[in-house]
């Protein structure tokens, strides 16, 4: 008799522990549900593109230097039309080359400290820059590696590296922010449905700067990146978007 109703009293004592344990535990899911209703959910979505640059900027620098002023200037009056009649020969538009104004530089002698003698004038240094501006690439490009070649008929003419840009980069911005945020949209769902949640409504979108680098590059910086070394480039968008969680799934 003694036994059963020891018995009878481990039952009755396991059967209150069990069914406790299940009470807690479904209280504990309750007050996590709560306490997760009102969550937010914070994510990077971004986009990225390849263009293709559709203007071109290349800049030669036409140089004389002589002990007399006049005939420094001379011979840059004689040596400008040389490289713009160059340019020409290249299928280059006139209109698409402008020419600036003089820019004159006296050289100065030093002491043998090194230091500058501002009242003594050696010589003097001529400047004129020709700047082609143009949509058609080819020929520019072409031109700027060639243009170095006048050197051999007397002309010192410095070239600079061509800048290649792209002028549509206004429209492809909003283009590009666009599929971002739906890019943010489709991780947040992905990562609430791994919560066992859902997404409600997002609460603020934030846009990054536009990274624009040489094609296969990924530099980043804070400032944005905007490479005009290359023809072809990856521009890369990016953009931070909060959303609320609540509900299960």
């Amino acid at each position: 008799m003694d036994r059963y109703r020891a018995l009878l009293v481990s039952l009755v004592f396991g059967a209150a522990i069990v069914i406790s344990s299940s009470m807690m535990a479904r209280a504990a899911v309750r007050v996590f549900r709560i306490r997760h209703q009102n969550q937010m959910l914070t994510v990077t979505g971004s986009a990225k593109r390849r263009i293709q640059s559709d203007l071109i900027v290349w800049r030669a620098h036409v140089q004389s230097r002589s002990p007399d002023l006049a005939t420094a200037y001379k011979t840059l009056s004689v040596d400008v039309p040389k490289v713009t009649d160059f340019i020409r020969s290249r299928g280059i538009e006139p209109k698409e080359a402008v020419v600036s104004s003089v820019h004159t530089t006296e050289m100065h002698p030093h002491d043998r400290d090194g230091h500058e003698l501002p009242e003594t004038v050696v010589a003097y240094s001529m400047e004129q820059t020709i700047e082609v501006t143009s949509h058609d690439i080819d020929k520019v490009t072409r031109a700027s590696h060639e243009a170095t070649r006048l050197i051999e008929d007397g002309i010192y003419v410095d070239s600079d590296a061509p800048r290649y840009l792209y002028t549509k980069l206004a429209e492809l911005k909003i283009q590009m922010l666009a599929e971002a945020s739906k890019d943010a949209r489709v991780r947040a769902e992905q990562m609430a449905t791994n919560m066992g949640s859902a997404i409600s409504s997002l609460q603020s979108a934030r846009m990054g700067v536009m990274q624009i680098n040489a094609a296969n590059e990924s530099e980043v910086s804070a400032e944005g990146n905007n490479d005009t070394s290359s023809l072809d480039k990856d521009i890369m968008a990016v953009v931070t978007a909060t959303f609320s969680v609540g509900g299960d799934r």
